[in-house]
């Protein structure tokens, strides 16, 4: 068997238990007699009342529905006040990527009663976009209109086009999040390259919190396009395919356990499909269909810290330091269209913790494989970790390293290094293989103002080094330094990142001279390992 298996499996319940000692009367918990939801505008206050943009602003903007303020809610009136509830709660709004900030509080009316006082502050969610990116003689262009909160619904409509060395691609993308009675999630997309076509089809009913009892996820890809395949740096493809897929992935599951604190899940993926790789410009004379099926266990213990200026510059944002474990067998038999039978371990392990008041730390390791016959056919490994230390509001230190290793990817899924992950500094495809190593370091100066009132400033050094190459050849690196200027705003939710303008100095390698480079960039992709 060639391939190992694609799919996720699950994390292993580490927990929320309790001790076990004599036993105590349990105190009755104050009960929420009302919910307050207040909702805020992009501008508020003298600022809406002074400035013009903002008053523009805030006419093209459509506040977010109370609907989907409240169907986010964990609380209610007439149940017992949790805090670990109400942190969540807040959590589930920020992911929505809808809000700059977000307060869920309890507060005790005149009368005694106690009230669950729930604010949100809308962010401006239209984003126009268009950048330009070269290095080593390469351009990639790209221009989006992106709008994360289509008619105060929470509704994601992506519209993008992307032009680099190996193709241009137009993308047209809808995700209507819980639209179906509140509850199931729609999405779709289109997919137009300059040598193929693709798109999905989604449909599913989340984990709507840590407590949640049950979900599923139905979707559906095709893909019909070209592979290029890379080797030692050359920026010319040494092969070209054909590839057709279409793939379909059901996954259920169900809690055994479940609490704000953490869970225990267990459930099943099934994959259906039909995938082939010719020579280019060769016929596909019939398609190989396959089947597998992994039974997962999964467990969290929950741990969350709410900082500022790691991802993002501006808003509140969410670092989950919960340690989890998925643990999974993939069953990939014979009669269901392998070669022979095979079986394969998929592991998803993380952790994290804080170091003090100023400091944390997040560690991942993921494994998955297939073997028949005693010996392993396909697998992948791989690992990261970050460290961050804020010392103040203003100041960001980030250290990350990540490492990978993958026996016979699939034709294209090979590591991939350059332009627009991995060190900034060289070309697209610069470094390709199946044994992948980088680390970076960098430190960010956040200026303790805003300009115009909602444009956040940092200033930025940074060096890296990484590198990819094919089991057998020689390590192949590439390091560089810089500096640079990170462009955020205080009026942009949390799903929009940052804008990174950096000039970069460029080591001389096996491929490359020495060069001085300006890259354009967005957001902080510290762990970009597949």
């Amino acid at each position: 068997m060639r391939r190992a298996l694609a799919g996720g499996v699950g994390l292993v319940w580490a927990g929320a238990c309790q001790g076990q000692g004599a036993a105590v009367a349990p105190r009755a918990l104050p009960v929420v007699d009302t919910v307050r939801i207040e909702r805020a505008d992009v501008y508020t206050g003298a600022e809406a009342r002074a400035l013009w943009y903002a008053r523009v602003a805030n006419r093209l903007h459509r506040v977010t529905r109370e609907r989907v303020v409240r169907r986010e809610l964990l609380l209610g009136r007439g149940e017992p006040m949790d805090s670990a509830r109400a942190a969540e709660t807040a959590r589930n709004l920020r992911r929505l990527g809808l809000f700059t900030e977000v307060f869920v509080d309890t507060v005790r009316r005149d009368d005694g009663a106690l009230a669950l006082d729930v604010r949100t502050h809308d962010g401006w969610t239209t984003r126009p976009a268009a950048s330009v990116r070269a290095v080593g003689g390469q351009t990639l262009v790209s221009a989006a209109l992106i709008e994360t909160n289509a008619l105060g619904l929470g509704g994601t409509l992506d519209l993008r086009f992307i032009d680099d060395p190996d193709r241009s691609t137009m993308r047209a993308e809808l995700l209507l999040p819980r639209i179906v009675r509140d509850r199931i999630t729609l999405g779709a997309s289109a997919t137009r390259f300059s040598d193929g076509h693709g798109g999905y089809a989604l449909a599913e009913r989340p984990w709507f919190s840590l407590a949640t009892r049950g979900a599923w996820r139905a979707l559906g890809t095709l893909v019909d396009g070209r592979v290029l395949r890379f080797r030692e740096g050359t920026l010319v493809a040494v092969d070209s395919l054909t590839r057709r897929q279409a793939l379909l992935t059901f996954e259920g599951g169900r809690a055994l356990r479940a609490s704000p604190r953490g869970y225990l899940r267990v459930g099943a993926t099934a994959q259906w499909r039909q995938e082939d790789f010719v020579p280019l410009g060769a016929p596909i004379a019939s398609f190989t269909t396959t089947a597998a099926l992994t039974p997962w266990v999964e467990a969290l213990r929950a741990r969350f810290v709410v900082v500022r200026n790691y991802r993002l510059l501006g808003p509140q944002e969410d670092v989950d330091l919960s340690t989890a474990v998925r643990a999974g067998v993939a069953l990939a038999p014979a009669a269901f269209g392998y070669a022979r039978s095979g079986v394969g371990p998929l592991v998803v392990a993380r952790t994290g913790r804080r170091f003090g008041a100023h400091a944390f730390g997040v560690a991942t390791l993921r494994a998955s494989g297939l073997a028949s016959g005693g010996t392993a056919d396909s697998g992948t490994v791989s690992m990261n970790a970050t460290v961050v230390w804020q010392p103040d509001a203003s100041q960001t230190l980030v250290l990350h390293g990540n490492g990978a290793w993958a026996r016979d990817p699939w034709p294209g899924a090979e590591f991939d290094l350059g332009l627009t992950r991995g060190p900034r500094a060289f070309p697209l495809h610069a470094f390709t293989g199946d044994r992948q190593r980088f680390a970076m370091a960098e430190y960010r100066w956040t200026i303790p103002y805003a300009f115009a009132r909602t444009g956040v400033v940092a200033v930025a050094a940074f060096a890296e080094s990484g590198g990819a190459w094919f089991a057998g050849d020689r390590p192949r690196w590439g390091h560089d330094v810089g500096a640079g200027v990170r462009l955020g705003s205080t009026r942009t939710p949390s799903g929009f990142g940052a804008l990174r303008l950096d000039l970069a100095y460029r080591f001389a390698n096996d491929r490359l001279p020495a060069a001085t480079v300006f890259v354009i960039g967005s957001g902080f992709p510290f762990d970009f390992v597949r």
